[in-house]
């Protein structure tokens, strides 16, 4: 079975679930609260594990209580941990989530470990990246990272996809290396200048965002 190598970020997610978000000052009473494993790349590493790929997943976390719980549960999902570093001087990601009754949310992220995977951790699984066919990525960790995996990964042949949150401006050399990219209306606004209303904008959009190098 072909490998997918997810890069990424890992994250606890803290959520309380309660009847409306307060106003700045306001302490509401009466929520719920759960924990549970989060971030972009870990979610996509799960998500490829359920599916039934075989994965890979290289990412940061703190050498803490939340790494731990979070390591145990990916290789509970089936995932490849050899390359989750852990970081003696960072925390690991958390994100603080207040939900309401009719699904709008607030999040507050503190990236910890996430802000430190480096190139240099991407050299010591270089091996495991080029074993690959698929590489998943997303922006909550380092944008140099994210190139520097994309650089490498596209000389070997691999395929990037590329998940453009949270929103950022990307350098015009990584859409050359990108396979394919999956914006939602905001992100493709960024990318693409032309803010996404309706069919006929996101088709233009999509357009800009293909001319710029994406290949589909």
């Amino acid at each position: 079975m072909k490998k997918i190598v997810v890069v990424g970020s890992s994250n606890t997610d803290m959520v309380v679930k309660t009847n409306r978000l307060p106003v700045p000052g306001e302490t509401i009473l009466g929520g719920s609260f759960f924990m549970n494993q989060g971030g972009k790349g870990a979610n996509q590493a799960v998500a490829v594990a359920r599916l039934g790929g075989n994965v890979s997943f290289i990412s940061k976390v703190g050498n803490d209580i939340f790494g731990k719980q979070s390591l145990e549960a990916y290789q509970v999902e089936g995932i490849n941990t050899r390359y989750v570093f852990s970081d003696n001087t960072n925390p690991s990601g958390v994100a603080l989530i207040s939900v309401d009754d009719s699904g709008e949310n607030c999040i507050v992220v503190a990236s910890g470990a996430n802000a430190s995977l480096s190139p240099e951790n991407i050299d010591e699984a270089m091996d495991e990246i080029a074993s690959g066919s698929i590489v998943l990525m997303q922006l909550e960790t380092p944008l140099d990272t994210v190139e520097y995996v994309a650089k490498n990964a596209f000389s070997k042949g691999l395929k990037i996809i590329l998940n453009p949150a949270p929103a950022n401006e990307l350098n015009a050399f990584l859409f050359e290396k990108l396979y394919m990219i999956t914006p939602n209306e905001t992100e493709a606004e960024i990318l693409s200048g032309i803010r996404v209303t309706d069919l006929e904008s996101a088709g233009e959009a999509a357009r800009i965002i293909n001319e710029k190098g994406v290949k589909i």
